[in-house]
């Protein structure tokens, strides 16, 4: 009986911990019960100013949204998160991207769309010093990147730049070896310009 009721409990706290890595958490203190479960966490629109501290506990964690809030400061906690794929930082005041997220060698997607004070010319090197970025959201910010910060992409195989008032195609798209899509969708760009320039085999523009 005493082995029965051994093996259900050990049956329990696995589910219990299948559970927690599976669950999309959007309250930091109930995460905080399960800080080394936690794969995908929530903490867009709580008017943050600054993240807890408490965040780099989250050794495992693979999602994180920060969207739609006030932070102005990159937050230099996330470069602990060496597991983290997905971050969402769209939506918030900053100005500059710290070098340090070219530390975060595991991310894959990033949005930093929605960011009408961010220069992203001053940004683009610590951004495309990410090994593994693919996906990179730069939706309705008002400053593009000019032909030569585009080559420093080179990783990148989809961007997305719609709603960015853009007019024309940036010409040094076709010398991004691994692009393969880019939205270019809600921006002013004149029909007669987007033949202007030869596009590589593969590439989807929308």
């Amino acid at each position: 009986m005493r082995l029965l009721l051994a093996f259900f409990l050990a049956q329990v706290g696995i589910i219990n911990n299948t559970i927690a890595q599976e669950q999309e958490y959007t309250e930091l203190n109930q995460a905080l019960a399960f800080p080394d479960k936690v794969t995908r966490l929530n903490l867009s629109g709580m008017n943050m100013e600054s993240l807890p501290q408490e965040i780099s506990l989250f050794k495992n964690l693979t999602y994180l949204n920060l969207r739609n809030n006030h932070l102005r400061i990159f937050p230099e906690e996330l470069s602990k998160l060496q597991n983290l794929k997905v971050l969402d930082l769209g939506g918030n005041l900053f100005s500059t991207i710290s070098k340090s997220i070219s530390s975060l060698e595991s991310l894959e997607e990033l949005f930093i769309d929605n960011e009408q004070n961010l220069d992203l010319e001053s940004s683009i090197d610590v951004i495309a010093a990410m090994p593994k970025l693919r996906i990179l959201h730069l939706e309705n910010n008002n400053a593009f990147l000019n032909n030569s910060s585009l080559l420093k992409l080179q990783n990148v195989n989809s961007l997305f730049v719609n709603r960015s008032m853009l007019r024309y195609v940036p010409q040094d798209i076709c010398l991004m070896e691994n692009l393969r899509l880019i939205d270019f969708q809600n921006n002013p760009i004149k029909k007669n310009r987007m033949g202007a320039y030869p596009v590589p085999y593969g590439l989807k523009i929308r």
